[in-house]
């Protein structure tokens, strides 16, 4: 995971981009920066994504179900739509 901003969080990890944008952060933008993969950059701060990635990691992020699967669903069509 890189940070790009003070302001916002990059990563290409699928899942815990599900998981932040599950938790109502806004996704700025999806950025390829190789053939291979995509970067999920989110409006948030580097330590607010590492709170919300740690509470996943231990187990403790509790989110509506609904919002992880929608989370899903509208990252893989983005991803699709930028291929």
């Amino acid at each position: 995971m890189e940070n790009e901003t003070e302001l916002s969080y990059k990563t290409k990890d699928f899942y815990i981009a599900a998981c932040i944008l599950a938790s109502d952060i806004v996704l700025l933008r999806l950025t390829k920066e190789t053939s291979k993969f995509v970067f999920f950059v989110f409006d948030i701060s580097p330590i607010k994504a590492e709170q919300i990635i740690q509470k996943h990691w231990d187990r403790k992020l509790m989110l509506p179900t609904r919002n992880l699967i929608e989370a899903i669903h509208e990252l893989k069509t983005r991803i699709h739509a930028t291929l």
